[in-house]
């Protein structure tokens, strides 16, 4: 069996650490189990360690049932890996402290010889990481240290009594640690393969396949999420809607794949050109568009355009061939109150019609009571 732990990607840490925080009913119920066997142990043999370590033991579950509120109300917010991390150290500690007690209480019962106390405590010993390795198992590191938290201690007391069935339980504590921890890593790698494959399915279902940039229903969804915020702020964007020049041309004397090289190194050309904040999508075909966002005032656009028209029209190298094409941009203002994206697209369309009849290899931006300008092409 195969159990290297997956590398973890910083995208899906949040939902690990989500899935560990899913264990606050097992924190309780082990807790009160901890209690409960620490207080009749107490009870039956007075002893007062036992005693103080089952008040300690109240007070750590108190405290990993507080750590799990404050994260649930959090959650919302819990988008980053480093948000993320900073509440696994949360609880980790919070684990570690319960393990270590545990522990403990475990290797003194059997160390003192007290047979009742040995079966209340190590009952609560060996459920602890039957219940909880699934959910910590994905973060493989925190699961171990609790692992031998739990068992370490009372494997130790085990043999350090040395009587031949306190060698037997240490023989079976010691199985049960190794088959824990190969198990972690087991659980760990699917769990984990799992969510990152349901994500890149997700990331497909929103993305071209040829070029990795956004498709037209990623594109669409972020185009309203940029008119609701002008609607809520009063920012102003602008939408470049682009369409290649003579591009079929390439596809029928170079063939398929050559066109399909080409818009991918288109999508790399517009990508370099826009600003981090921009948003650049593959609709269809030879078709792309680019959300310039924000803008100040509505000729701020214009320059970008311009940048695209030239960038996009140098010569490209396929298959050791140089092929030019051009570009056509259309270009739609949303300024407050706003609009909804489909009307921009269209009103960026109309404009992109405008730019070919014209001439091509050019942009068309919407009158917006200026001048309405249509850039010319740069002669070369």
């Amino acid at each position: 069996m195969n159990s290297a732990p997956t590398k973890t990607r910083d995208y899906i840490l949040p939902e690990l650490v989500d899935l560990m925080f899913t264990s606050v009913a097992s924190v309780v119920v082990v807790g009160i189990g901890l209690v409960a066997a620490a207080w009749m142990s107490s009870a039956m043999h007075g002893d007062q360690v036992v005693l103080a370590g089952g008040v300690a033991a109240a007070i750590v579950t108190i405290g990993r049932v507080l750590i799990a509120g404050a994260y649930r109300r959090c959650q919302p917010s819990i988008t980053s890996a480093a948000q993320a991390k900073a509440w696994e150290l949360r609880y980790a500690i919070g684990g570690a402290a319960f393990t270590a007690l545990l522990g403990s209480l475990s290797a003194y019962v059997f160390l003192i010889g007290a047979p009742a106390a040995q079966l209340l405590i190590a009952g609560v010993m060996l459920a602890y990481p039957a219940g909880m390795i699934v959910r910590v198992a994905v973060r493989p590191a925190i699961a171990r240290l609790q692992l031998v938290l739990t068992l370490g201690p009372a494997i130790g007391a085990c043999l350090f009594r040395g009587e031949p069935e306190m060698l037997l339980m240490a023989a079976l504590l010691g199985a049960y640690l190794i088959v824990g921890i190969e198990m972690i890593g087991y659980l760990h790698m699917t769990i984990t393969e799992r969510i990152m494959a349901r994500h890149e399915l997700a990331r497909m279902a929103l993305h071209d396949d040829l070029t990795g940039l956004p498709n037209r229903a990623h594109f669409r969804k972020r185009l309203q999420e940029e008119c609701d915020r002008t609607r809520r702020y009063g920012q102003r964007f602008a939408v470049l809607y682009l369409d290649l020049d003579h591009f079929k041309g390439v596809n029928d004397s170079m063939g398929h794949a050559a066109g399909d090289e080409l818009l991918r190194q288109i999508a790399l050309r517009l990508q370099a050109s826009a600003r981090a904040s921009d948003i650049v999508a593959r609709l269809s075909g030879d078709e792309f568009a680019l959300v310039q966002t924000p803008i100040a005032e509505r000729g701020e656009t214009c320059p970008l355009a311009q940048r695209l028209v030239e960038v996009l029209a140098a010569p490209y190298m396929i298959d050791g061939q140089r092929v030019q094409i051009g570009v056509s941009i259309g270009i739609a203002i949303c300024e407050p109150p706003g609009d909804e994206p489909d009307a921009l697209l269209r009103r960026a369309d109309r404009e992109l019609y405008e730019a070919k009849e014209a001439g091509r290899g050019r942009y068309s931006l919407e009158d917006g009571g200026e001048e309405k300008r249509l850039a010319q092409p740069e002669r070369r």
